[in-house]
């Protein structure tokens, strides 16, 4: 009878979870209910898709996995520096760096094809890789890695001792750098070749019609399952820590070409934005003009991020917080994962299905965006929660106190930091979206991102420069905005 109870008591813990999930999933049950049949499902695009996305992901791990077992094994000079120069490239689209370097007078924007644009998005999308690198590094055991630097060569300690501890973390940040690679629809338009995520992309604003891209969607759904089911485990094996001493490769000094490997990065970050800031320079009549009248437009790209990522958030914790003890809830955060790894498009002419279904229905992009990253939030609540001492929080449950005042004081402040890096990565993966704000925004709206992919095609240099270093401030914003108000809310209140 009490395993009967206990089991009852699980699952009205995870319910809400559970609900929160199939919510979230809604816009595409919707997309899938208007299936094809299986002989009209369109799998052209899959070849080439699957070639661009897994060439690109091997150049983002060979990168990502170099430069964090160097930053995670030895001390660099500006070492944390060097990281946050180079997780910045995550807080844009590869489209947006590369547009950035077009603008260099060095003639580098004549590249073209499949290869060049795997070999643009690869290092753009490295510090995937580099910082389930430099999280698996952490995890280390301190004692074995000092024992093989006292009796190995250093080829020999890193072929045969460091990249096996690490292969979890190359391994998921491949298989993740490719699911994210399969919903890429910019670098495949400027590069001039196709895959399922730009037919998906030209179909629909051609006819509008959702069952028109069905047979289409329907294969890249699920190759984006296949290869979140892959990731999972060594995903998991990285972010969620394992019970053990002392932790952790000691850093020794670092040699001058070792240390150069960890400036590739930085470089790529620094070589853009000059870029932009010279096109600026470049023509400085009526832009100050013309970047006023950009000024509500950047409003609503600030707030609307930032309230979202606020919402998607709030959510996560308020579902999963009452399951955080229950093994069973460990699905549930594999199923939010896959939900965020299908493709922003895609769930964005999901919610149109689902608006169809409802008359005078109309979807906001923050909808959307926060059906999306409720998954991603969840994720980062439950590896923020798994790296919390047990003790902890069986010490807070014998305060006498209602659960959720015994919460709000004394389990979320000590999960404040990641709660707020997990709003900030939210916010900045909004910011930085295209496909959701063309599709949703009604005629006349327009989003700041969006914006400098239309004025890349065909404005005056200098106001392609001017919109970028608009979109960068407005990344700060929405950045320190979204990272700071969890840290604000959570640590007041413990008075």
């Amino acid at each position: 009878m009490n395993s009967v109870d206990g089991r009852r008591r699980h699952l009205a813990r995870i319910l809400p979870f559970g609900i929160l999930l199939a919510a979230a999933a809604s816009p595409i049950a919707a997309l899938l209910t208007r299936g094809a049949a299986l002989g009209q499902i369109d799998l052209s695009s899959i070849p080439g898709t699957l070639a661009f996305a897994l060439s690109a992901a091997a150049v983002s791990a060979t990168i990502g996995s170099a430069v964090g077992a160097v930053i995670g094994t030895v001390d660099v000079m500006a070492r944390r520096l060097t990281i946050v120069m180079s997780v910045t490239l995550m807080a844009a689209p590869p489209a947006f760096w590369w547009i950035g370097l077009t603008r260099l007078p060095f003639g580098i924007g004549s590249l073209s094809g499949p290869a060049s644009a795997a070999l643009v998005t690869g290092v753009t999308l490295a510090p995937v890789t580099l910082l389930l690198v430099l999280a698996a590094s952490r995890e280390i055991p301190a004692t074995a890695y000092e024992a093989a630097r006292l009796f190995l060569k250093p080829r020999r300690r890193i072929v045969a001792v460091l990249f096996p501890l690490l292969r979890p973390a190359v391994l998921a940040g491949f298989l993740l750098t490719a699911i994210l690679l399969l919903g890429e629809s910019e670098i495949p338009f400027l590069f001039g070749f196709r895959t399922s995520m730009t037919d998906i992309i030209t179909r629909f604003s051609r006819t509008f019609d959702v069952a028109e891209t069905v047979p289409l969607v329907l294969p890249l759904i699920g190759t984006v399952c296949a290869l979140g089911l892959a990731m999972w485990k060594p995903l998991f094996t990285v972010l969620f820590p394992q019970s053990a001493g002392e932790r952790g490769v000691i850093l020794r000094p670092a040699s001058r070409p070792i240390a150069l490997i960890t400036a590739l990065l930085p470089v790529v970050v620094l070589l853009s934005l000059a870029g932009y800031a010279w096109a600026t320079a470049g023509g400085q009549q009526a832009l100050t003009r013309r970047v006023a009248t950009w000024l509500p437009t950047a409003a609503i790209s600030v707030t609307e991020p930032v309230l979202s990522a606020m919402v998607s958030v709030g959510l996560a914790v308020l579902a999963v917080y009452p399951a955080r003890r229950v093994p069973a809830a460990r699905p549930l955060v594999v199923a939010g994962l896959l939900l965020f790894c299908v493709p922003a498009g895609i769930v964005a002419i999901g919610w149109i299905a689902l608006a169809q279904h409802v008359s005078g229905f109309s979807v906001a992009p923050g909808i959307a965006y926060v059906s999306r990253t409720v998954g991603l939030c969840a994720l980062g609540f439950a590896i923020a929660y798994s790296r919390l001492p047990r003790t902890l929080d069986d010490a807070a449950r014998l305060v006498p106190m209602s659960p959720l005042r015994r919460a709000w004081l004394f389990g979320l402040p000590l999960l404040a930091p990641s709660l707020a890096a997990t709003a900030a990565l939210a916010a900045a993966t909004m910011l930085a979206d295209r496909d959701v704000a063309s599709l949703l925004l009604p005629p006349g709206g327009s989003r700041l991102m969006l914006n400098l992919y239309l004025l890349s095609a065909n404005a005056p240099t200098a106001v392609v420069g001017a919109a970028a270093l608009l979109v960068v401030a407005a990344g700060v914003v929405v950045v320190a905005l979204a990272g700071g108000l969890p840290l604000i809310l959570l640590t007041r209140s413990r008075g």
